[in-house]
């Protein structure tokens, strides 16, 4: 179980599908993904697009022994979306995203989501804020409090009314609000 050396493989696979003209951007192992095999982050300047880092889950792919051919095709399919923004400009998995994708791969197939195996990569999250739409009554729970939760700025998508949000507290089966 030899955690592969990204970078080298990126290099290599620019050369190797993409005529070396995908731009030196940082490609790393991210801990923090659990869910998400590969993600390529882009940022827009001047409406261009202009890919600026791979990141792949580390935990997703230590739990498959860091297999060299999912690895590989996760971090084809990031850069296939990099080559893209710098290229044509273009987002994601677009027809002519689809279309390189079965080129490089030779399936003819849907490239937008993997099927690895998850379970037990996420942490179980804990609901800790109670949402209030002031207008219809709907009530939810949530992870984490909005970063702006004391202003009113949040509407309910169902009806448009003004949601409040209130921290609730968990002492063995009981919930209290606050």
């Amino acid at each position: 179980m030899i955690k592969p050396n990204i970078k080298a493989m990126f290099h290599e696979l620019n050369e190797m599908h993409f005529n070396g003209e995908i731009p030196d951007i940082p490609v790393v192992w991210n801990t923090r993904m659990t869910t998400t095999a590969g993600y390529c982050r882009y940022r827009r300047s001047l409406g261009q697009l202009r890919p600026m880092k791979i990141d792949l889950s580390e935990k997703l792919f230590r739990n498959m022994d860091y297999d060299i051919s999912k690895v590989k095709r996760t971090l084809t399919h990031e850069m296939v979306h990099a080559y893209l923004c710098h290229k044509f400009n273009e987002k994601g998995h677009t027809p002519r995203f689809q279309r390189m994708m079965t080129d490089i791969t030779g399936e003819h197939k849907n490239h937008r989501c993997h099927n690895y195996a998850v379970e037990g990569l996420r942490k179980k999250q804990v609901k800790k804020v109670q949402a209030e739409c002031g207008r219809c009554g709907v009530t939810y729970q949530k992870a984490r409090m909005p970063k702006h939760a004391g202003y009113s700025n949040y509407t309910h998508r169902g009806c448009g009314g003004t949601m409040t949000f209130s921290r609730i507290e968990q002492e063995g089966d009981s919930i209290n609000i606050f």
